[in-house]
């Protein structure tokens, strides 16, 4: 048995317990069970959003993105097969999909990240009421700056530093290496500094 503090081996059999019943979620939606897939949404919605506003920096498209994934889930999810987290996988999804859409948006030659000044990104129950006002000037701030990044930047940082993933999940979702990932975060911060910067002169 680990020689562990009892507050740590709580933590770590509630973690156990969680990934268990992810995945009985996960089989309950291969077999078929539309229930199964309601829990799922409710459980990733709010993330699956935040990543595609992120990305597109739009909320309609946001929106219609975070249910074509859904979408996209229910029809392919046979094809998990619990070799990473349904999380992991479920954010490949999304991301690809996000590529797709914004690839789709330059052969409509339309803006591919047109802000809509109303409503800056926010992630969805982060944010307190007192923070509302400053955050939301600050987050139009980096949606703009993000939009003018290429495609590969704005969505590692979009996943790192707005999703909190982790350099291994980063690594599985964009299907390279962890010293690749550090990489590219790497040079997608120092471009998000330049543009920044150009911003306040």
């Amino acid at each position: 048995m680990k020689n562990l503090p009892i507050a740590d081996l709580i933590s770590e059999q509630l973690e156990e317990n969680s990934d268990q019943a992810e995945q009985d979620l996960v089989r309950r939606c291969q077999s078929g069970d539309a229930h199964a897939l309601e829990q799922i949404v409710r459980q990733y919605q709010n993330q699956v959003y935040n990543l595609a506003y992120g990305m597109l920096g739009n909320p309609e498209d946001a929106q219609d993105l975070t249910q074509d994934v859904f979408l996209t889930v229910w029809n392919k999810i046979r094809q998990f097969k619990f070799k990473s987290r349904f999380s992991t996988w479920l954010y490949r999804v999304a991301t690809n999909l996000c590529i797709n859409e914004k690839n789709r948006q330059r052969r409509r030659q339309t803006s591919p990240m047109e802000m809509d000044d109303s409503q800056a990104w926010i992630p969805i129950d982060t944010v307190t009421p007192e923070r509302e006002v400053l955050l939301a000037e600050q987050q139009e701030i980096l949606q703009s700056a993000l939009a003018q990044l290429k495609d590969k930047h704005r969505t590692i940082l979009v996943l790192r530093e707005m999703e909190d993933l982790s350099y291994d999940e980063l690594s599985e979702v964009l299907g390279c290496s962890v010293g690749r990932v550090k990489s590219r975060l790497h040079e997608a911060r120092i471009a998000l500094r330049k543009v920044l910067q150009q911003k306040d002169r």
